[in-house]
């Protein structure tokens, strides 16, 4: 017996609509709908809800942020000073040098921290920087502020957990691995049901199902690796 050699299975937003209506009874199974309208709202508020659940390997990605002399804060989002969709948490950031590509480990300061700072218009090589995640943009804060050496020489390159992209048109493809496409089926159904009229025992028997597929995702998604304590040395 022979396999396919082929490992690009995909589905598409109404193959997940479809699917879950399935699981609720509401189409037979291999079935469709005639208006996805309804249920496509559900789907996007639904991966919408789900960046809440926090950092996923595949959800990560990085971005060189140009530095200008003497600005230290630099809003993010799309139509924004950095044009890109806005950052959910930064992971990792570093302030690397263009002609050595020597990268210098920057400290992520919570806002208590960076608002302890004192002088925050001072200049010198940026080593710290402050995220503030807002609606549809966030704001980064460094400090020092970057000198015209650092502006013209340096980046500062941050790694961090984008947005999930959205379900725009009926063949749009998930964002998501391929793991993760039951785990959207099962969620949406969960969703819908009550608008369906699903009794609510069905519905915590779905929801139960629908957490443990959920859950093996996630789990799935997490980093290897090993993990150091040492004691913090900062002083203020």
């Amino acid at each position: 017996m022979s396999t396919s050699g082929s490992t690009n299975f995909s589905v598409s937003r109404n193959d997940i609509i479809n699917r879950a209506l399935g699981l609720l009874g509401v189409i037979p199974q291999g079935g469709t709908v005639s208006d996805y309208t309804d249920a496509a709202l559900a789907l996007n508020l639904m991966i919408k809800a789900w960046m809440a659940d926090g950092l996923q390997l595949w959800s990560l990605t990085s971005y060189n942020v140009p530095l200008t002399a003497g600005v230290n804060s630099y809003r993010i989002g799309l139509g924004q000073t950095v044009n890109i969709p806005k950052p959910l948490k930064i992971q990792q950031a570093y302030n690397r040098n263009l002609t050595s590509l020597i990268d210098i480990p920057m400290r992520i300061l919570t806002l208590q921290e960076y608002n302890m700072l004192g002088n925050k218009s001072v200049s010198g090589n940026p080593i710290q920087i402050n995220y503030r995640p807002l609606g549809y943009y966030g704001d980064l804060y460094m400090f020092p502020s970057p000198t015209s050496v650092e502006a013209s020489n340096n980046v500062i390159v941050i790694h961090y957990q984008r947005p999930f992209e959205d379900f725009d048109s009926s063949t749009d493809e998930p964002d998501f691995p391929q793991e993760w496409f039951d785990a959207l089926a099962y969620g949406l159904a969960c969703r819908l049901a009550p608008a369906y009229g699903i009794p609510i025992q069905d519905r915590k028997q779905l929801w139960n199902e629908m957490t443990i597929i959920k859950q093996e995702a996630m789990n799935f998604g997490l980093e290897e690796g090993s993990l150091f304590f040492q004691r913090d040395f900062r002083s203020w």
